[in-house]
């Protein structure tokens, strides 16, 4: 049980640390892309480098302001795969979070079955116990009778 705990833990800390790194990749790369297309059109909205990455952590995370937005095709472009990378790191953290649940549930239904396992087992020796004396008490009875009939017939 200690090592599953170990591996699920293990297992979330890997999910969670990608996913960090795949946010704060898509966010700084995206922010930036978005930002040298965007950046020498007239009345653009991404006038620094920050305005880009502040775009695309707010379209990431789905909440989109709208206070940038991008106007050529390649902005575009890069702005829908944001917004697929977003839904997906939404996926993977529900995933991570789901994991932890399903784990501790299972963790404690071992422990649970483990319990009942050790119970039905001192059961059941108790009554194979019962029925070996028992057992042992109807051979005792029957060796006395075979002797007794043996003595009798001679």
């Amino acid at each position: 049980m200690h090592r599953s705990l170990s591996v699920t833990v293990t297992s979330v800390l890997r999910l969670a640390l990608a996913t960090a790194v795949v946010s704060a990749s898509v966010v700084l790369l995206g922010g930036a892309a978005v930002w040298q297309l965007e950046r020498d059109r007239p009345g653009t909205t991404f006038r620094t480098w920050g305005d880009g990455v502040w775009w695309a952590l707010t379209t990431m995370t789905t909440v989109g302001y709208g206070d940038h937005v991008p106007e050529t095709t390649s902005g575009r472009v890069i702005a829908a795969l944001i917004m697929i990378m977003g839904v997906a790191v939404l996926g993977a953290v529900a995933a991570v979070v789901a994991l932890i649940f399903a784990s501790a549930v299972a963790s404690r239904e071992e422990r649970i079955l483990e319990a009942e396992g050790r119970t039905l087992e001192g059961r059941l020796e108790a009554r194979l116990d019962t029925l070996d004396a028992r057992l042992a008490g109807i051979e005792e009875h029957l060796q006395r009778r075979t002797l007794d009939d043996d003595t009798r017939g001679r």
